[in-house]
């Protein structure tokens, strides 16, 4: 197995998190949302959105923590979480948000992506935070059985992100991400 490296980002690495994120838009939710929608998803649109973000002046106060996923020195996807961004998920006692995992799907089901949450969970942790959750297109099966192989269980609350139907996982105790118990390859 490939040596699959996780960092934090940095305001460097905004133009290769912007590409990661408009090339896995483009690969995972082709079928999945309306192409309008994944036509807004340019390299210009997320340059924008990921220097921003990396740069501290973001909305998000305190910024999320972003971090960098690279496979033999080369980027293959990208995670962010911090502060609860939803309402009625924050009223439900989840404090704490996944609010990005991306992944080439080439670099899918080589472990990075637990290694994402595990520093996702970390980065909560070091917050305060005990309970953290996400949202997911509905239809988006491959992430929804990824979330619940790590132990996330659906929340009772469905939404929809630009009318494209969402449902919500969470996390009632992240040591589950951060000391998970020895998984089966899926």
């Amino acid at each position: 197995m490939d040596a699959i490296e996780i960092r934090p980002a940095t305001p460097a690495d905004a133009e290769t998190i912007a590409a990661l994120h408009v090339a896995c838009w483009a690969e995972t939710y082709t079928p999945l949302a309306p192409a309008e929608i994944l036509a807004e998803y340019t390299l210009e649109t997320r340059l924008a959105q990921w220097g921003e973000t990396l740069g501290g002046g973001g909305p998000q106060q305190p910024p999320p923590s972003v971090f960098l996923a690279l496979k033999d020195g080369a980027a293959i996807g990208f995670a962010a979480s911090g502060a609860q961004q939803s309402a009625i998920l924050g009223e439900r006692g989840y404090a704490g948000e996944f609010q990005a995992i991306y992944l080439l799907k080439e670099a899918q089901r080589l472990g990075a992506g637990r290694c994402l949450m595990r520093v996702m969970a970390q980065a909560l942790r070091e917050r305060g935070i005990e309970w953290g959750s996400l949202w997911v297109l509905r239809h988006n099966f491959t992430a929804r059985k990824f979330y619940e192989k790590l132990g996330g269980r659906k929340i009772g609350v469905e939404g929809a992100w630009r009318g494209v139907p969402e449902v919500a996982y969470g996390w009632r105790d992240l040591g589950l991400l951060i000391d998970p118990l020895p998984a089966k390859p899926w």
